[in-house]
């Protein structure tokens, strides 16, 4: 009997408290704790910028919150200033000890002529083991932001057995195929394939392209609600090199990218919205990272080529209750502000974002082509006359400001939607000396009846040319699943060639919190 009452106490007593002990033992592990240190740069000039970038890199793809923590880089170069000479295997112990790290990395990275290199491991402190090695040896620089992606990936394996991805990105490449996208009336057979697709968990509100960081190398720049992403080709892929996170709250809504202070680096052009007004910055490149040169300014802007201009930079005020209000400007910087010039002439409803002015005849005349408020597009003369106005919807965008409108009675205290025009632009796209006018045309099977809710299947991107009587696509992509957000034309791959960059968000955050986007390439020539 008392063996049975022993027993009883130790399967309602002491098991739980044993079982939850386990369990508590398992779930409370410590973090992880790395340090990162300074690569060494053998070069014959300075890569302190690719130190720091690399250090970045590795920061932001091994850090997990609650599994693996990254001492912050200022506390590691404090620490390594202590240990005198080049870092070494030993050396690097110690540093590691010192910071109380359970691993530490170490590396290098040789430049010699066009030829670089780059070696670099992870290192267990408590038993001075290797567990990770990487090497890449390549002709310029296209290798070393793909080895440090793979090195991360492999230490994120090896010390939690968590497998990523890149920012949380799943990639597939099509085979490459050059006309990919359709000039209308030919046969779509053989022609529908891009050239390239990444997928993206994220919702992209905006896409541009430049050389940001004045490696002579076009750059893709992303944005999402709260963050810009740039990435660069590198071995048949774009790679995320950056993120710059907003702060206070931050709403971005439009991207564009421009060397407009002439020193052969682009900046980046970022509109970003408060609860009733703008939250505008530019981000610069200072040869180790991206600096907000412009910051909290109150205009809405865009870069947009003008004729007898070229690239320019456009602003709008926003009013109290949410809309946009007054003239659009061209901007000028006046150092870290941004001040208003002259008006530009616009047709009624013409906003910052809506609107591209060029010679649609070839005759001089400067025309104005808008995406009016309920999505139609419209031709105007310098005299603002309506040429034409299409049939059909154009644009479809999914990103809005509130309009809070003190003459609508509301149930709630929630504010209209007004949506911002799709990316409109310029190019020419067949080489005639004429430009085309590039916009998207997102489908909606509930059309644009409801007007806070959207809902789009899928989209297209049109090069479309004056005929004399009105605006005909010559030129049309393939159907784009879900909402076409953002499109640029640029060499991406830095092959000496055009493409067509396109972005489509094919799953919004607002369905079950999961957003997913895809990015396509088509190749132009």
């Amino acid at each position: 009997m008392k063996i049975k009452i022993t027993f009883l106490l130790f399967i309602l007593v002491v098991f739980p408290v044993w079982t939850l002990a386990q369990a508590r033992a398992a779930g409370d592990e410590p973090a992880k704790r790395i340090a990162v240190l300074p690569f060494a740069m053998n070069a014959d000039r300075d890569l302190t910028f690719l130190q720091s970038g690399i250090m970045d890199m590795l920061h932001s793809r091994l850090a997990w919150k609650g599994k693996v923590e990254v001492f912050e880089k200022g506390a590691v170069q404090r620490a390594v200033g202590t240990v005198p000479g080049p870092l070494d295997k030993e050396k690097a112990l110690k540093v590691g000890n010192a910071l109380n790290a359970d691993y530490v990395i170490l590396g290098s990275l040789t430049v010699f002529g066009d030829s670089v290199s780059i070696d670099a491991k992870i290192l267990d402190v408590a038993k001075g083991e290797e567990l990770v090695t990487a090497f890449d040896q390549s002709k310029g620089m296209d290798g070393v932001i793909p080895t440090v992606n793979q090195f991360a990936e492999d230490i994120n394996a090896k010390i939690t057995g968590k497998k990523v991805y890149p920012s949380e990105q799943r990639m597939e490449e099509a085979p490459r195929e050059w006309g990919s996208i359709m000039a209308v009336g030919e046969a779509a057979e053989g022609r529908q394939r891009p050239s390239y697709v990444q997928r993206y968990k994220l919702e992209i509100r905006g896409l541009a392209v430049g050389d940001v960081d004045g490696d002579g190398k076009t750059e893709l720049v992303l944005i999402d609600k709260d963050t810009v992403y740039v990435y660069k080709w590198a071995r048949n892929r774009l790679v995320q090199v950056k993120d710059i996170k907003g702060t206070w709250s931050p709403d971005f809504i439009y991207v564009t990218v421009a060397d407009l202070t002439g020193n052969g680096v682009a900046e980046i052009y970022v509109s970003n919205l408060t609860a009733a007004n703008a939250s505008t910055f530019i981000l610069e490149w200072d040869g180790s990272n991206f600096r907000e040169s412009v910051k909290r300014e109150s205009w809405l802007i865009r870069v947009a080529d003008l004729p007898h201009r070229g690239k320019t930079l456009l602003g709008q005020r926003r009013s109290a209750e949410g809309k946009y209000v007054g003239d659009v400007h061209v901007l000028m910087r006046r150092g870290d502000r941004l001040v208003a010039g002259e008006a530009i002439q616009l047709p009624k409803d013409g906003n910052v974002f809506n609107f591209v002015k060029s010679d649609l005849e070839g005759k001089g005349a400067v025309y104005t082509t808008m995406l009016g408020p309920f999505e139609h597009l419209s031709v105007f003369t310098e005299q603002g006359e309506r040429l034409w106005k299409s049939d059909d919807y154009f644009g479809g965008s999914l990103v809005f400001m509130d309009y809070m409108d003190v003459n609508v009675n509301r149930m709630v205290q929630t504010g209209a939607r007004i949506f911002l025009p799709s990316p409109i632009f310029l190019y020419d796209v067949n080489e005639d000396g004429k430009e085309e006018i590039v916009v998207c045309q997102n489908h909606s099977k509930v059309a644009r009846i409801f007007g806070d809710f959207r809902w789009f299947g899928s989209g297209k991107v049109h090069f479309m040319d004056w005929d004399g009587a009105g605006l005909v696509t010559n030129w049309v992509t393939p159907k784009l699943s879900g909402t076409a957000v953002g499109y640029q034309v640029a060499d991406i791959d830095n092959d000496g060639r055009p493409e067509l960059i396109a972005a489509s968000v094919t799953s919004e955050s607002y369905f079950l919190g999961l957003p997913q986007s895809r990015l396509v390439i088509y190749d132009l020539k």
